[in-house]
């Protein structure tokens, strides 16, 4: 990974010159002072290549939201994390809403108990009959939670904002110490639903200096579309309840516990935990495991396109689908927006084909990416790349040779950044490794930037959508709040 150092001065020109070339901002993190100034860290996706900006901060830096208006999302975070101040000025907070005794990724001097929380702001929309409603944090049902106030005029949206970051946990900071620590079970608890991809991003960065076997290459691309594929039956499932579609609601709750199950028999968990490490795979996966598979996921794929057939055959389905919660390209693309919301919305970016990480440099694969940006396209999208998981799950049976499954792997010191595609998305681990110690791990889910996406597909909806909207995005909160 290329490297350019940068002053204060030339950092906005720089990120305006790699637009020109049609790179992308991945993201921005500060890291604490070694001596007397910090560095601030701008990550580029260029030509599936990962190229780091950085520039040292005496605790200010120039913002890059005139050149990637979403740069804007990372800028706040910083902020409120590392203390860096934007533009002169500290932005408002993002996940972490408290001020007060330092800040949190700070190595000293930061004291959480004498924090106050920052008051959620009103929203700015006002006039005669335009009321607000407060919905959240807690909520219906077993979710996470976060607050949603909207504004509203009769039953249509005039504005909605999310408030987030209940429940942060201090993700970054805990997997800061010695480098020889295996922190693979921890990363997999940054968002539950994910946590093949997780596992991925950091055993990637921990295998610099070595070769993984092939055959646990392999098997973890496996995992990581076995995991995309129970992600997207479940999303599509809750669109079905949200609409009370039940009896397809129903089918497609059962087709997931069947996937869940097999992920079960895969790894002995239903949700693919403790399978991939550093240097490889846990555990081996058997050869008659592997036919039982292939036969599933044959008998599978019938259920699903039965699903599929019910949901999109349906004119009152459809009629609640269409044209309901449009996140446009222009706005998705402000917003930075990942995964199949981006695709969704007319964005043909999918980490999988850019960064050929795993085995997917070598598979024939097909991105799927609708135009119209609404329920229904995100609809169209998930039961697209369901399909396509089926695909790549069967190309690796077919290529899975015997061998070994793991070397031992420790990086050296540097800086190292491993960029995947999750199921919600294009998901970011960066990690600067210092004297044996992990200095500075910084993680950016999916779900941060395609949260903001609600703000734009919500408004001019009715209030009962909303639930059917959200649920179409499938977005995470832990994800989001680390």
């Amino acid at each position: 990974m290329e490297t350019i150092e940068v002053s204060n001065d030339d950092y906005v020109q720089e990120s305006s010159e790699f637009r020109r070339l049609g790179a992308r901002l991945l993201t921005v993190f500060a890291e604490e002072p070694r001596d007397s100034k910090g560095l601030v860290n701008a990550l580029y996706a260029v030509d599936g290549e990962v190229l780091r900006v950085r520039t040292l901060t005496d605790g200010d830096v120039p913002s890059l939201s005139a050149v990637f208006p979403y740069a804007l999302f990372h800028e706040r975070l910083m902020s409120e994390m590392s203390g860096v101040t934007i533009d002169g000025s500290y932005p408002d907070p993002i996940v972490f809403r408290r001020r007060g005794a330092g800040h949190p990724m700070q190595k000293s001097g930061f004291d959480a108990s004498a924090c106050e929380p920052v008051p959620i702001p009103r929203n700015a929309t006002e006039g005669d009959g335009v009321f607000e409603i407060p919905v959240g944090p807690v909520h219906a049902g077993i979710i996470e939670p976060g607050h949603f106030r909207f504004s509203v005029a009769g039953e249509t949206v005039l504005e909605l904002n999310p408030t987030l970051g209940y429940t942060h946990r201090g993700m970054e900071r805990l997997m800061e110490g010695p480098v020889s620590a295996d922190r693979s079970r921890l990363v997999e608890r940054i968002s539950g639903d994910t946590c093949v991809a997780n596992s991925i991003a950091y055993a990637e960065m921990m295998e610099s200096s070595v070769k993984v076997p092939r055959r646990a290459v392999v098997i973890r691309t496996m995992l990581a579309e076995m995991e995309r594929l129970y992600n997207h039956i479940s999303a599509v499932s809750g669109i079905c309840t949200d609409t009370a579609f039940s009896v397809p609601s129903a089918i497609g709750g059962g087709i997931m516990e069947k996937a869940l199950r097999m992920n079960s028999t895969l790894t002995h968990h239903r949700y693919l935990m403790n399978a991939v490490v550093p240097g490889g795979i846990r555990w081996d996966i058997g050869e008659d495991t592997l036919r039982d598979l292939d036969d599933f996921l044959i008998g599978l794929k019938f259920e699903v396109e039965s699903l599929e057939s019910s949901m999109m055959d349906s004119p009152s389905l459809q009629d609640r689908m269409e044209t309901t919660g449009i996140l446009g390209k222009e706005s998705a693309m402000d917003i930075g927006a990942t995964g199949p919301i981006g695709r969704a919305s007319g964005i043909a970016i999918d980490c999988r084909r850019e960064f050929g990480y795993e085995l997917y440099g070598e598979m024939a694969m097909n991105m799927p990416v609708e135009t119209t940006g609404d329920v229904a396209a995100r609809t169209k999208v998930r039961f697209a790349e369901i399909t396509e998981s089926f695909s790549l799950i069967h190309q690796c049976i077919q290529d899975m040779q015997p061998g070994e499954t793991r070397v031992r792997a420790r990086p050296g010191s540097g800086f190292f950044c491993s960029v995947i595609e999750a199921p919600r998305g294009q998901l970011v681990h960066a990690m600067s490794v210092v004297d044996g110690q992990v200095w500075r791990y910084h993680v950016v889910d999916p779900s941060f930037r395609n949260w903001f996406g609600m703000c734009h597909a919500v408004p001019g909806n009715v209030v009962p959508d909303f639930p059917l909207i959200n649920k179409s995005f499938g977005l995470s909160y832990s994800g989001n709040d680390l």
